[in-house]
């Protein structure tokens, strides 16, 4: 009756709310069949889905609002609230939610949470026999690590002294022999460093059985192993370093919450993602697994990727990249966005091309000219793409692989390398085709150009997987005048 129900109100609807993906009626019945029957489930939308899927989810929710919780990012909580929420109000459907920690609702109301509430709300053991529901849930892990991040001040290292006196010499002596051996490393003014776990394990032994109650140093002793990682973000300007302590599988430190509630998945990765492999790895099962959309059915995208491109680790690399995005740059009449991860290389980029082109170009806003130039990180896009103009043109000079300078990737990185597993086919090359595919999501039958200026797209065996992951688009084999 849910999915009969579900169906008429969504196609009501659609009435007034012009319909952009044609598989939301078949989304709808899906979820309204998971709501009834409590099963899990995994729904692998395809990449033309962008926001256009929140009505085939929402619609179910309101008539059928059963111990339901709703995870949310940062954006898809604004986006709900600001944007879909809002179009619901015609379909004269009640969202019946209450969102946050502080009050815990009845099993009739939705609980909508953020992933930072999702975590207090998994500590408290607030979350048995409800159904969770995870929108893009490829990021389930990414958005986990930063809640169930731990981070150490200056201030609680006087802390701990003040409230282990007896100590005080010995906790002196670790403080001191990590900070020389971090600003040695450091290569950079507000650089960040890894610290070996072992240090915290020598500074726990000295505590013994005193060890402090309060937060977040018990949440330290508790957790630093080597399913964790431990960096030190530098501020050389006081001499100082704040402690950051955050798991590399966040979803096994879940596992147990997930294998026991019922789930319900949508994502838009493919099975190749790494967050499917690790969802295999922790052996979670699914009653009903489906792909809904065929990306051979979208507009194709004008894909430019020029062969016999330089490398990124040869001299004329840096002077490739600039003049293919000159060119690209000359004639646009609307913005274009220019995705790079690595800062420094970013920063260079910007530089250059604002002596080139001057105010059109800026770095991380959405203050720009109607043909503004913006370079980012692929990041900063992916979250705030849907508050831009859709622009004429997205430009990678490099292939958004993660770097092994960032702690928790290098960490990430060596636990695999010790379960004997092949970390670049499991984890970097996954990871990268996820930030790729989420960086055109909201492009896809724009007609808006893409350009990689990367020659790893055709002298690596791994960009012929990128150019399959693009798929559908047609190839610009050169630059044609407007």
């Amino acid at each position: 009756m849910l999915e009969v129900n579900s169906h008429k109100h969504l196609k009501k609807y659609y009435q007034n709310n012009l319909a952009l993906w044609p598989h939301n009626l078949t989304l709808t019945r899906l979820i309204s069949r998971s709501l009834s029957r409590k099963d899990n489930t995994f729904i692998q939308l395809s990449s033309d889905s962008r926001n256009f899927w929140w009505p085939g989810l929402l619609i179910p929710l309101c008539l059928h609002n059963d111990n339901i919780v709703l995870i949310l990012s940062e954006r898809q909580y604004r986006l709900l609230l600001e944007v879909e929420l809002p179009k619901l109000e015609s379909s004269r459907l009640g969202f019946d939610y209450v969102e946050g920690i502080e009050l815990t609702p009845s099993d009739k109301k939705i609980w909508v949470l953020r992933y930072q509430d999702f975590i207090f709300a998994y500590e408290k053991d607030l979350l048995k026999n409800r159904q969770l529901i995870f929108p893009e849930s490829e990021f389930i892990s990414s958005e986990l690590r930063e809640p169930m991040s731990i981070k150490i001040t200056p201030k609680d290292w006087e802390d701990l002294i003040a409230s282990h006196s007896r100590f005080e010499a010995s906790i002196v002596e670790v403080h001191e022999r990590i900070s020389r051996s971090l600003f040695s490393q450091a290569v950079t003014s507000n650089a960040v460093v890894r610290i070996d776990h072992r240090e915290f394990l020598a500074l726990k032994a000295i505590l013994k059985d005193d060890l402090p109650s309060t937060i977040p140093w018990k949440q330290a002793f508790n957790t630093v192993n080597n399913e964790w990682v431990t960096w030190a973000k530098l501020d050389n300007r006081k001499l100082s370093w704040d402690l950051h302590i955050q798991p590399l599988t966040p979803l096994k430190t879940l596992a147990g919450l997930l294998s026991k509630n019922t789930l319900l998945m949508l994502t838009t990765s493919g099975q190749s993602d790494s967050f499917f492999i690790d969802l295999n790895n922790k052996k979670f099962t699914f009653t009903v697994k489906v792909n809904l959309g065929n990306k051979f059915n979208q507009e194709p995208i004008p894909l430019f990727v020029p062969k016999r491109q330089p490398l990124p680790n040869t001299s004329d690399f840096y002077s490739h990249v600039l003049r293919q995005c000159q060119r690209l740059i000359l004639g646009r009449t609307h913005p274009t966005i220019i995705l790079v991860d690595d800062l420094q290389l970013r920063l260079q980029i910007t530089s250059e091309l604002a002596g080139e082109f001057g105010l059109r170009v800026v770095h991380e806003t959405t203050d720009i000219e109607s043909n503004g130039i913006i370079c980012c990180s692929c990041k900063w896009w992916i979250i705030n793409q849907y508050n831009l103009p859709t622009p004429d043109q997205l430009i990678f000079p490099v292939i958004p692989l993660p770097t092994l300078e960032s702690p928790w990737i290098a960490a990430k990185v060596e636990m695999l390398k010790q379960q004997g597993r092949d970390w670049f086919r499991e984890f970097l090359f996954p990871e990268t085709l996820a930030i790729l595919l989420k960086s055109l999501v909201i492009i896809r039958g724009e007609h808006v150009r893409v350009a990689i200026l990367d020659g790893r797209m055709h002298y690596r065996s791994w960009g012929k997987l990128i150019f399959e992951a693009l798929e559908p688009w047609v190839e610009l084999e050169r630059l044609l005048p407007y």
